[in-house]
């Protein structure tokens, strides 16, 4: 799989409170790929400590490539001021809760 295709794939994951896809929320920004492994950023609006289903994020975006044979690895980061401001107004548009 190339890029393109991987972005498809993973554009195809939402969040579980919000209408729109990890991609288009700026949560999964930066996807890297090395031979068989794929690396993802995540950007989270706040540290991951107080994100209490960032690990059921990451985790849909693992299973999604596994599900393909698609090795996985990630890190994470915070939002910046402006990605924030755009994450809580799509938030607050699409919000549907848990």
């Amino acid at each position: 799989m190339d890029k393109d295709e991987i972005m498809m794939m993973l554009d195809e994951i939402p969040h579980p409170a919000i209408n729109y896809s990890l991609i288009k929320l700026g949560i999964l920004t930066d996807i890297y790929i090395d031979n068989q492994m794929v690396r993802v950023v995540f950007a989270f609006p706040f540290p991951i400590e107080k994100i209490p289903i960032a690990e059921r994020i990451i985790q849909s975006v693992a299973i999604t490539l596994e599900n393909f044979n698609i090795a996985f690895n990630y890190s994470t980061r915070v939002m910046t001021e402006v990605e924030k401001q755009n994450f809580l107004k799509m938030e607050h548009e699409a919000w549907k809760g848990l």
